[in-house]
């Protein structure tokens, strides 16, 4: 997605599911971090807070606010990389674009490899694993 494109021409499917995400989240990865980042006062905190407990989703209001200010997808993106949210980042950019900008590597995105496993994560629904401990020499069996 275009960096320079302004928030308030995201497409409304997009914006619906970012705001999901940053209402389902926690204090610093939910809205009140969010919030913390973008918002001029606390007074809109308040405001935030009293439209969710009414039930409506207090991203998507905070987001539509700051919108307003011309703000840009580019814009929420380094939000977002502040707050080190990249659930919510995959949906405004490629994975390899933010992990090549960011000179990062997400931890949920990526898995380190053992040298001795092979390259490709094995699909392991529907089957019990067995781990093999190494102890004294001896190898015990764990299910």
């Amino acid at each position: 997605m275009d960096s320079s494109m302004y928030l308030y021409d995201v497409p409304p499917v997009l914006m619906e599911k970012f705001c999901k995400i940053i209402d389902s989240g926690d204090d610093s990865l939910g809205w009140r971090g969010l919030a913390a980042r973008i918002v001029p006062s606390w007074t809109e905190v308040r405001r935030a807070e009293r439209l969710e407990a009414i039930g409506k989703s207090p991203t998507r209001e905070l987001i539509w606010s700051w919108a307003q200010q011309n703000k840009t997808v580019g814009d929420l993106v380094k939000v977002l990389e502040d707050m080190g949210h990249y659930r919510a980042l995959q949906l405004f950019i490629p994975q390899v674009d933010h992990q090549r900008a960011a000179g990062i590597t997400p931890p949920l995105l990526s898995y380190p490899r053992h040298p001795n496993l092979p390259a490709s994560r094995p699909n392991l629904v529907g089957t019990s694993l067995m781990i093999l401990f190494q102890v004294k020499g001896r190898c015990t069996t764990a299910l």
